[in-house]
């Protein structure tokens, strides 16, 4: 498994669409604070994040599947996911590590209500340094802007 940077000239529908599919079982799987109706509510912001964070790197398995992503913009990680089933198995740590190294990530924003996430982050040496009551929709969802405050590999 190796990561791929995909370029926004690259981003065509067939890989956002395989992408899309990674975000959606992903989200299935860690934000059981949503409802099925609020991800289909949220999957058009996905999609658009997708086509437009400057930088989108992708892991693929070895049939050339996308099993995880990461999207980051200057020094913040805007999103990490990996799919279902692919869970445990160092994806999401090869790739923020990745983040961290080569691509300056220093900062993230979690939805406080997903654990795994949050448990993720501070397992790695991020830190919680503010707390928003909702998200950027204004949904209640409190999100955490964390900090990487000390590297662990």
């Amino acid at each position: 498994m190796q990561p791929h940077l995909i370029s926004r000239e690259n981003r065509t529908p067939t890989i956002l669409a395989q992408l899309i599919r990674v975000w959606e079982s992903s989200v299935n799987e860690t934000h059981h604070f949503l409802s099925a109706e609020e991800t289909q509510q949220i999957k058009p912001d996905a999609m658009a994040a997708l086509k437009f964070v400057p930088t989108l790197v992708v892991m693929f398995d070895t049939e050339n599947t996308p099993i995880g992503f990461m999207g980051i913009d200057k020094n913040q990680l805007e999103m990490l996911f990996v799919a279902s089933g692919h869970r445990g198995q160092g994806v999401g740590k090869q790739l923020i590590q990745l983040g961290i190294v080569k691509y300056g990530v220093t900062q993230t924003t979690v939805n406080e209500q997903n654990t795994q996430a949050l448990a993720f982050y501070k397992h790695l040496g991020f830190q919680t340094v503010k707390r928003f009551p909702t998200d950027d929709q204004g949904r209640p969802s409190p999100l955490l802007e964390m900090k990487l405050i000390s590297f662990i590999q």
